[in-house]
């Protein structure tokens, strides 16, 4: 019988970010959908309904932080884990993340490894 794989949604703007983590994420044997914006992220994550969304948080349009506030109040994604990512320098951007919604925060640049722990820790629920 064949595993299904867990599919994340990857929500990010930086064609660069896109391709690196894609491949470190289907080498690792998950199944990645990518969004370049919010207003996509937010559609697919309604239809697609993944396993687990990473989730830019500086991006045009909406950003990540208003994407994560309406993840969680849409019943059809409220209960999807939430990894923020960003390069931003703010003090208290975890913070901020984790009011929003998120379950967890991962500041740019980071380890593909750590990024895969994060990943595979909230897969395993």
């Amino acid at each position: 019988m064949e595993v299904k794989k867990k599919k994340i949604l990857f929500i990010e703007d930086e064609p660069d970010q896109r391709m690196i983590i894609r491949f470190r994420l289907e080498k690792s044997g998950y199944s990645v959908m990518m969004a370049e914006d919010g207003e996509e992220g937010l559609k697919k994550a309604a239809m697609e309904k993944p396993d687990l969304i990473l989730l830019d948080i500086i991006m045009p349009g909406i950003d990540g932080l208003e994407v994560c506030r309406r993840l969680r109040k849409n019943p059809k994604t409220a209960s999807i884990p939430v990894i923020t990512t960003t390069a931003a320098g703010i003090d208290d951007l975890e913070q901020q993340c984790l009011s929003a919604g998120a379950d967890d925060c991962v500041r740019k640049p980071y380890e593909a490894e750590d990024l895969l722990a994060k990943v595979k820790k909230f897969l395993k629920k």
